[in-house]
């Protein structure tokens, strides 16, 4: 049946069809009709297998997403309370490294701020009384890197904009 249709179909004269992909027309003699009941003709074969193939290998992708998404999921938690425990470190790390011999200040010229700088070093005023230098001092553990707000602080000091305003009687 489906062989007498296709039959009468390539018998019409003038009869074109559309392509799905491109939508140009074309004479049906060129579309190379075939029933699907038969055996395929070796280009639709080799069309449909390429198409198995690369349903497999998306097939294979996705399942190693699911498998790395599964993973994430399941280390999110550890790595959460790893970056948690780092920050509070960080944070008591700052307000004790004043007492370290290894910090390069007098403790005593330190003021401490933490937020958005975590020290104000007058440097001179310990042992002398006369300052000499200010200092804005960030702490910073291992690859820690200065914030948002404190590189803008940073890139203010390098250019200069630092202004000194006393404000009451």
């Amino acid at each position: 049946m489906a062989r007498k249709i296709i039959q009468q179909l390539l018998s019409i004269p003038g009869l074109r069809v559309e392509c799905p992909q491109c939508n140009e027309e074309f004479p049906i003699k060129r579309g190379k009709l075939f029933s699907m009941y038969d055996t395929y003709p070796s280009a639709i074969q080799k069309i449909i297998r390429k198409r198995f193939e690369s349903a497999e290998e998306m097939n294979e992708d996705l399942k190693e997403r699911k498998e790395r998404l599964a993973e994430d999921k399941r280390e999110k938690p550890a790595r959460i309370a790893a970056g948690a425990l780092g920050a509070n470190f960080g944070k008591i790390a700052e307000q004790i490294i004043p007492a370290f011999v290894t910090f390069p200040y007098k403790q005593n010229e330190c003021r401490p701020l933490f937020e958005p700088v975590d020290y104000v070093v007058f440097a001179g005023l310990a042992p002398k009384g006369r300052v000499h230098e200010i200092k804005l001092v960030d702490v910073k553990a291992l690859n820690s890197t200065l914030s948002k707000g404190q590189r803008q602080i940073r890139d203010r000091v390098k250019e200069g904009k630092i202004k000194h305003k006393v404000i009451g009687t």
